[in-house]
């Protein structure tokens, strides 16, 4: 079952909140440094005032200056413990967020993930989750510290003259006002940048995935000018959020210096009449030099925190993914491999099942038997041969009928006994490893060298492996782009048939081999099937001919089923027959002696 419910979308405050919830301790430790590093700054003012005191009366300078250098030595100290634990407390919490992004996608449905381009996965995956570490933590700790920095700033000049500290909170709050309007717009092209970013990443994924059909299609400039325009609107989203920030920094600057100005002017008038000493005057204007650093990284903090709250956004967003779950399912004892149940034969069975995606229905009504042996699935491209499998794998669900596997609805299975007990070749057969060995384990709790060289042996691959120089230890490439079509569709029936699964399903298995290669396949398949259910999806009518069952899929229906020999009298399938193959191949008994399998004779 899939759940499709997606949860409260909750403000973003309340999600960084949420995220930020197993790391309070850290926060707290964070917090408390950067503060004793504020303060520290906040009490060299006053000790500076001390100093000018003294040189005006006259007194000892050593003790006063003394203090100066020892407050700044200690605010330096806990500058250096805040910035580097800040810097742990960033790296936790977006390590938390990949994770937490990557379960989601792997634990979605295929089809959700089908259905969003890879590229922006990608991006929300790298691109979001660099801009929240590199600005939401401190941008979250500078908008807590910052205000309380200021407070205790002001606090501290309304003790040496209230008229002057007035005049500073003024300035500032019209400043902060001024500020303000800013900070959402910076938000907004920020996430619309974003966007831009990951439609540019999905045209590079694309192009590097058909990399060879680009150069042979000679599509190199059309890709590049698709990347071109994406990068451009990102470009123009970044340079108006850079355009709004830049105004935002610029006010913060001018009220900043305006605030020093007008306080140096009314200060030389006060220390005059002798309202505030000139060491009282020092003190202020120092102060208002010190809170001018904070509020100019309030500002910038509070861009770089709408920039993060955007990225993370986009990431809570796919952090609402709908996944796959086990609601209602029950633990079956499987059946075991060639041994049926007393009471239900081992079998794979779609009973009147209805698929389609959205209003359009893709199978109508089918109903399939496949019981030990191969079921082979033909009909013309579209004809839902492919969607068979995926219902078979619960990639998606019926929305009518049902599918059993030893006569329990697959619905009620959990998905983790299901798909143990079906092996699977997608029809692009790729390989997730970067070793041969890796490749053809991939997926098992345990590899068996022995069994591993079985079934390679048994797919035709045994002499290549051994020839090579690492043999199971030979690199395959990223895809598995340094060896053959072929040889990666044979590797990846390996790996199905490693697994030793009772249901093994196979999507265009056969489409990259040549001609001895694929009769080699098909053997391997015949005298695997002894054991198990073997359901494939071909093209090549080499398979069909030696199946157990054909069906034929026909505008989503099954049009006919039988044996290769009685569905010939089908015009349907004798045309689709004659248009696939018109040289029928006949494939050596498995138990066949070895020059016989090599020349392809044989019953």
């Amino acid at each position: 079952m899939v759940s499709t419910a997606p949860p409260r979308r909750e403000p973003a405050f309340a999600t960084l909140r949420n995220w930020l919830a197993p790391y309070r301790g850290l926060l707290a430790v964070v917090l408390v440094l950067e503060l004793a590093a504020r303060a520290a700054a906040l009490v060299q003012p006053l000790a500076t005032r001390e100093v000018v005191e003294g040189v005006q009366n006259s007194e000892d300078l050593i003790t006063p200056i003394a203090v100066l250098g020892g407050v700044a030595l200690v605010g330096l100290c806990f500058n250096y413990a805040g910035y580097r634990w800040r810097g742990r407390l960033s790296e936790q919490f977006v390590l938390g967020i990949r994770r937490a992004m990557v379960r989601r996608i792997v634990g979605a449905p295929v089809s959700r993930v089908e259905a969003d381009s890879s590229g922006d996965l990608l991006s929300r995956v790298s691109s979001d989750t660099a801009l929240v570490q590199q600005t939401t933590v401190k941008a979250l700790v500078d908008l807590i510290v910052v205000p309380l920095t200021v407070v205790a700033g002001i606090v501290l000049m309304l003790t040496i003259d209230v008229f002057l500290a007035v005049m500073v909170i003024v300035v500032l709050a019209v400043a902060t006002l001024a500020e303000g309007w800013v900070f959402q717009k910076v938000s907004e092209d920020t996430e619309r940048a974003q966007e831009h970013v990951g439609a540019m990443l999905g045209v590079v994924q694309r192009v590097l995935l058909a990399f060879r059909t680009v150069k042979a299609s000679r599509t190199e400039r059309q890709e590049a000018e698709s990347f071109d325009r994406h990068a451009e609107s990102a470009f123009r989203a970044g340079v108006k959020a850079a355009r709004t920030g830049a105004l935002a920094d610029t006010v913060a600057y001018a009220a900043v210096d305006f605030t020093f100005l007008v306080i140096l002017g009314i200060g030389v008038i006060r220390v005059s009449t002798g309202d505030v000493g000139v060491g009282d005057l020092v003190a202020i204007l120092l102060y208002v030099v010190y809170i001018q650093e904070p509020v100019e990284s309030l500002t910038g903090s509070a861009g770089r925190l709408s920039e993060g709250l955007a990225a993370l956004r986009r990431i809570s967003a796919l952090l609402r993914m709908p996944q796959e779950t086990d609601e209602g399912a029950r633990e079956f004892a499987p059946s075991p491999a060639g041994s049926p149940s007393r009471d239900v034969a081992r079998s794979v069975r779609l009973e009147g099942v209805w698929f389609g995606y959205g209003e359009d229905p893709v199978l109508r009504d089918v109903s399939i038997e496949a019981r030990p042996g191969i079921t082979v699935l033909v009909g013309t491209s579209g004809a839902g041969k492919t969607t068979v499998l995926s219902l078979v794998e619960r990639f998606v669900a019926a929305s009518r009928g049902r599918v059993t596997l030893d006569g329990v609805d697959i619905a009620d299975l959990p998905l983790a006994q299901l798909r143990r007990r079906i092996a699977y070749v997608q029809q692009e057969a790729p390989l997730l490893g970067a070793t041969i060995r890796e490749a053809a384990t991939y997926g098992l709790d345990e590899a068996d060298d022995e069994r591993l060289w079985q079934v390679l042996r048994s797919v035709g691959l045994g002499e290549w492996v051994t020839s090579l120089p690492r043999g199971l230890d030979t690199e395959v490439g990223e895809r598995g782009v340094q060896i053959s079509g072929g040889q990666r569709q044979r590797l990846a029936v390996a790996r199905a048939l490693a697994r030793d699964s009772e249901v093994l399903l196979l999507d265009e298995a056969t489409s990259q081999l040549d001609p001895y290669h694929e009769q080699v396949l098909v053997r391997s398949l015949m005298q695997d099937s002894r054991e198990r259910i073997v359901i494939a999806v071909t093209h090549r009518m080499l398979l069909a001919q030696h199946a157990d069952q054909v069906v034929m899929l026909h505008q989503g229906a099954v049009h006919a089923r039988g044996r290769h020999e009685e569905l010939l009298d089908d015009p349907l399938y004798r045309h689709l027959t004659a248009a696939v193959d018109s040289s029928p191949r006949v494939v050596a008994r498995p138990d066949a002696p070895v020059d016989e399998q090599r020349s392809g004779h044989g019953v």
